[in-house]
């Protein structure tokens, strides 16, 4: 069998259009990692915080 310029076409089509899919899954799992990195980020800085307050209360 051999390909035609129009099948080639279509096979280039469904590859870009699967391959656009990847990198949208992609992309939207790495938002979802850094919206639960900046929570992260804050519940550090607030437990930072309060041991710090815990520990100057202590001795002062």
């Amino acid at each position: 069998d051999l390909a035609t310029k129009r099948d080639l076409r279509e096979l280039e089509l469904k590859l870009e259009s699967k391959i656009d899919k990847g990198f949208a899954d992609v992309h939207k799992g790495f938002v979802e990692i850094k919206g639960e990195m900046l929570l992260l980020k804050w519940m550090f800085g607030a437990l930072v915080g309060g041991v710090t307050a815990l520990i100057i209360k202590a001795f002062f």
